[in-house]
C-alpha cells in the first residue's frame, strides 16, 4: 500500500464492518469495503486504530516496522511502539510534535525501540513542553529497563550526549512508568486505561497491553508465544486483537516456537478469548534463499490465515501500513 494514503474501515459495537465506499477486497470470506483517504488528515470523532507499521525485520514488501497509533476523535492518545521509521509514519498519519501524551513500548528490541532517538530529538527540537508518559518493561536476562535505555541513550555519558537535557528534566517533563506485567494498570486518566502483562517471548521482557477506551478494548498482544496461561482471560472480549503473525506453521517444533506464536495458537488465543476482530502485523520474509526463509510469514501467508482461521472463526485481518480500524457506535 502507498505511505501516501491511509484506508478506513469502520467497525460496528458489534464488530462488523460498515461499507464505505471504495476498493473491496476478502477476507475469510467476507466482502469488506475500503476508502482512501489522506494520511495526514486525522481521523473524524471515533476510535480510531491506525497501523503505522506492519513488518518487521527485513522490512518485506516495504512494510515498515510494527506500530500503532490510537486516535480519539482527532487526537492521537498512545503510541505503541517506536521503530526505525515510526517518526516518519507518525508524520504521515498526520500526528503534530507535541501532540502525543502516552508512548508504550512493548520490548527491548532493536525493531521496537530504535526510533526513540529520532522521536525525541523531533520533540525537543519542536521545542516541546508539554509531558510526556512513557510505559516499558522493567529489566531481565541482560536487556534494559525503558528507564535504563533511557539513560543509555541520552544520558551526558549516553550515545546521543546532546540530549542528555532530555533525562534531566530540562526540556519537558518525562514520566517514565516501568512496568513488570502483572496486569497492573500503568495509565488511567481521562477515559484511557492501559494495563500491562507480561509474556513470553524468548529471553527478552515483553508487555502486551490492554487498552480501554470510550466502551472499547484493544489488545496489543505484541512479539509473544501466547504461553502465557493468564492472556486469554487479559485480551478477553477486545473489539481488536493485534497479535504478532511472524511465522508460519514449519515453526511449529523449531527453536523458533519459544519465541513466536505460531498461527495455530493465535487462533485458538482469539477464540478462547472471543474477540471480535483478529488484526494480524509483523509480518515477516525475505528472499527465498535466505536462511530460515521457510518459517516467516510472509513465505506461506495464506496457509497462516488457514491455520488461523481454522481455530478463529471471527475476522481476521490482514495489516497494512496506515490503514485505519475505526470503532463506531453508530454503524
Amino acid at each position: 500500500m502507498s505511505h501516501e494514503w491511509g484506508y478506513d474501515m469502520a467497525i460496528s459495537r458489534r464488530g462488523m464492518l460498515g461499507a464505505v465506499v471504495g476498493c473491496c477486497f476478502m477476507a475469510n470470506g467476507v466482502e469488506a469495503h475500503s476508502s482512501p483517504e489522506s494520511a495526514a488528515t486525522p481521523p473524524s470523532p471515533r476510535v480510531t486504530l491506525q497501523i503505522l507499521g506492519s513488518g518487521g525485520p527485513m522490512h518485506m514488501g516495504g512494510r515498515g516496522t510494527s506500530a500503532y497509533l490510537l486516535w480519539r476523535a482527532t487526537k492521537p492518545a498512545l503510541v505503541v511502539d517506536m521503530g526505525g521509521d515510526t517518526p516518519t509514519a507518525l508524520a504521515r498519519a498526520g500526528v503534530l510534535p507535541s501532540q502525543l501524551a502516552v508512548l508504550a513500548i512493548s520490548h527491548m528490541h532493536p525493531d521496537h525501540v530504535s526510533g526513540l532517538p529520532d522521536f525525541f530529538w523531533g520533540e525537543m527540537t519542536a521545542r516541546r513542553s508539554l509531558p510526556l508518559k512513557i510505559i516499558g518493561p522493567e529489566a531481565g536476562d541482560k536487556f534494559l529497563s525503558i528507564d535504563g535505555l533511557l539513560d543509555k541513550l541520552f544520558s551526558a555519558s549516553g550515545a546521543f550526549p546532546d540530549l542528555a537535557s532530555l533525562v534531566s528534566g530540562n526540556e519537558f517533563r518525562l514520566n517514565i512508568r516501568p512496568t513488570p506485567g502483572l496486569r497492573e494498570t500503568v495509565h488511567d486518566d481521562m477515559g484511557l486505561k492501559i494495563r500491562a502483562l507480561k509474556v513470553v517471548h524468548g529471553r527478552a521482557p515483553t508487555i502486551a497491553y490492554r487498552v480501554d477506551v470510550d466502551g472499547y478494548v484493544i489488545v496489543f498482544a505484541g512479539d509473544q508465544t501466547m504461553s502465557n496461561p493468564h492472556f486469554t482471560e487479559f485480551a478477553s472480549g477486545a473489539d481488536i486483537l493485534v497479535a504478532h503473525a511472524i511465522a508460519n506453521r514449519a515453526v511449529e517444533g523449531h527453536a523458533l516456537d519459544k519465541v513466536v506464536a505460531t498461527p495455530r495458537s493465535i487462533g485458538r488465543t482469539a477464540s478462547e478469548a472471543k474477540v471480535g476482530r483478529l488484526v494480524l502485523s509483523h509480518l515477516i520474509g525475505t528472499g527465498p534463499t535466505t536462511p530460515d526463509a521457510q518459517y516467516w510469514s510472509l513465505t506461506h501467508l495464506p496457509t497462516v490465515i488457514a491455520d488461523i482461521s481454522e481455530q478463529f472463526r471471527g475476522r481476521v485481518d490482514v495489516a497494512s501500513d496506515l490503514v485505519r480500524y475505526t470503532l463506531d457506535p453508530s454503524r
